[in-house]
């Protein structure tokens, strides 16, 4: 969630006046006027009436400061409503919405039904919602049985896996590496050693729920460069160089959101043995599963990613997400109870009970647990593996249809055979001949796209499609192997398919995708004949400096005249010198400075979410 700052409304309406000049100034004053004189602004009009004529009554009636200072009187419930409904509207459809993992499909009626019923269940309630606790249990041994914790005695309450539903995947990583790192402190103070300075190692391309755990509970982000050739993915030789007796852990990513693609824990799990084997660290993993903890057991079952993995200590993922409930709702599970530490649990005598908990969180809601429960229940293990292969099946047919176009190549890997040569003969749901991935196509211009028309810039397509009402994020991939050599194209487009992304909104959103790139192919030609037009009064010096004014004229359009964010677009396309400079620290340094980790940080975007 963004911070989000007071507003001085004195100063901000001066602010719009000004910069609209005189002619909004003097419709303001008319408008306020007539307000004054009707007496339609809520500290003069008393709108309980219940013949008061909505439709007379808009939000732009309302006096500016109204909106940011709590009115003096009350208003008619029904025009409250009307008045917000309203301006919700202009936000984007979330259907429509590709750029995020979060469930936007809630169901039938009928847990529409149990989350109003619940609505007002507070989950840290222990002891007043008994049935509520049981069913977050439930949830808990559900999630433990899919990713294979082991089977204990009778007495699972000392042995057995141990979790908790949380507010998000945010809370339950953050959960993972506290963990980590109390265990850490334990054996470190209990052999008498330093235990101030911890290092946790993560890719770049990790979510930045992962660097705030470091950088909240001061622990050093060694953050690893992606490997292009292992789908962008943690560069698996700079693992072992980068461990030492101050590592807590690694997080190893189930489901990048750049690629969807699904680091190999048991890849990294045999690296961490042989760093055992020579220097005596027993370093443990925490998979970050935020979507692809849910996808795996149903899609992948012979992917050994989870607790049977010895070196998995805690696995988290988001209920809002592939657990298809309503936002607010993570889980994070440890294999054993041993790998929780005491030290860390907070037992409370609280509203008449004793309450156990490990939360960065107190009060919240209950029902996304009621809804998770409900899912289980009601789809089944059938119903969630008929959803994801939807979903997959679905990427990986607009992949094909991307790459044929020939406008576009893909940068995930989904639809890309690993144990055959050719895709003829397969069927797109033969999911074990596959990349193992999330539902996400990520992909950018074509080589010969570029080739032929530099001058259009990649940023352009999703603002065209958002003009469709399809929301979708072009940002620049992960630090990376080789994204300092000239002339690469580091950004993508990323479309995350998910159960609302029916086979007709497919169907549109691929004419969509093609109409607005021929859009600008058209666009740029024209230009291109304007600019032949310009050159027989003005001299260019180059074919370059031609190129760069249709470039940074569709770049302004693409970023909507932002001009902070333009410059910012064109630094990064052209400032090499800055780029030499990291690719030369980094050689010299063998782990990452905070200084590359704050630029890491700097060039985060909210479309990774």
């Amino acid at each position: 969630m963004p911070l989000a700052t007071h507003i001085n409304v004195d100063s901000l309406e001066k602010e719009i006046v000004s910069k609209n000049k005189q002619l909004v100034k003097k419709y303001v004053g008319v408008k306020n006027r007539y307000n004054k004189d009707k007496k339609h602004t809520l500290h003069l009009q008393n709108l309980d009436n219940s013949n008061t004529n909505l439709a007379t009554y808009k939000i732009t009636d309302i006096d500016f400061e109204l909106k940011y200072k709590i009115p003096p009187k009350g208003a008619n419930a029904d025009y409250c409503y009307q008045s917000i409904h309203d301006e919700l509207t202009l936000d984007g459809n979330p259907t429509l919405n590709l750029a995020s993992f979060v469930n936007t499909f809630v169901g039938d009626d009928t847990i529409l039904k149990l989350i109003q019923e619940n609505i007002t269940k507070n989950l840290a309630d222990n002891d007043e919602y008994p049935i509520l606790m049981d069913i977050h249990q439930r949830c808990i041994s559900i999630l433990a049985d899919l990713w294979h914790a082991p089977a204990t005695g009778a007495d699972s309450s000392k042995t057995g896996a141990i979790g908790t539903a949380c507010t998000g995947s945010s809370e339950a990583v953050m959960l993972g590496g506290l963990a980590m790192k109390k265990l850490w402190q334990q054996k470190r103070q209990a052999a008498g050693k330093d235990y101030y300075h911890p290092n946790i190692i993560m890719a770049s391309c990790c979510q930045v729920a992962l660097e705030k755990f470091a950088r909240y509970f001061d622990v050093e982000a060694r953050i690893l460069p992606v490997d292009p050739k292992e789908n962008y993915l943690i560069d698996y030789n700079a693992i072992k160089e980068n461990c030492d007796e101050n590592t807590i852990g690694v997080f190893v990513i189930v489901g990048s959101t750049y690629t969807g693609g699904f680091e190999k824990v048991d890849k990294v799990s045999q690296i961490l043995d042989e760093v055992e084997r020579e220097k005596g660290w027993d370093i443990p993993i925490h998979v970050d599963g935020a979507s692809g903890a849910m996808i795996a057991p149903f899609i992948y079952p012979d992917l050994q990613w989870d607790f049977r993995n010895k070196r998995v200590h805690s696995i988290n993922t988001s209920g809002h997400k592939f657990g298809l409930v309503t936002a607010g709702l993570g889980w994070v599970i440890w294999k054993e109870h041993k790998l929780l530490p005491e030290a860390l649990k907070f037992q409370l005598r609280y509203l008449g009970g004793l309450e156990e908990s490990f939360n960065l969180n107190f009060s919240r809601p209950g029902y996304q647990v009621i809804h998770q429960y409900y899912n289980f229940l009601n789809l089944g293990f059938s119903g969630y593996k008929q959803i994801f292969d939807s979903c997959i099946t679905n990427a990986r047919l607009l992949s094909m249809f991307l790459e044929e176009s020939g406008y576009f190549k893909c940068v995930s890997n989904i639809h890309i055979p690993k144990n055959v040569s050719s895709r003829e003969n397969l069927s797109l749901s033969d999911h074990a001949n596959y990349h193992e991935a999330l539902p996400v196509v990520s992909f950018q211009f074509s080589e010969e796209f570029r080739k032929e028309y530099p001058e259009i810039p990649q940023s352009i397509v999703a603002t065209l499609l958002r003009n469709r009402g399809f929301i979708l994020p072009n940002y620049p991939l992960p630090h990376h192997i080789g994204s300092d050599s000239p002339n690469k194209n580091n950004e993508i487009l990323r479309i995350v398919v998910r159960y609302s992304l029916t086979l007709q909104l497919l169907d549109k959103l691929m004419s969509d995708i093609v109409q607005v790139t021929e859009i600008l192919i058209s666009s740029a030609k024209a230009v291109r004949e304007s600019i032949q037009v310009v050159k027989k009064t003005q001299v260019f010096e180059n074919d370059q400096e031609e190129k760069n004014v249709i470039y940074n004229m569709l770049l302004s359009i693409a970023s909507d005249g932002n001009n902070e964010l333009l410059e910012f677009k064109k630094l990064s396309i052209s400032d090499k010198k800055d780029n030499d400079n990291i690719k030369n620290e980094n050689k010299n340094n063998t782990h990452h400075t905070q200084g590359t980790h704050k630029k890491h940080i700097f060039q985060s975007f909210r479309g990774t979410c």
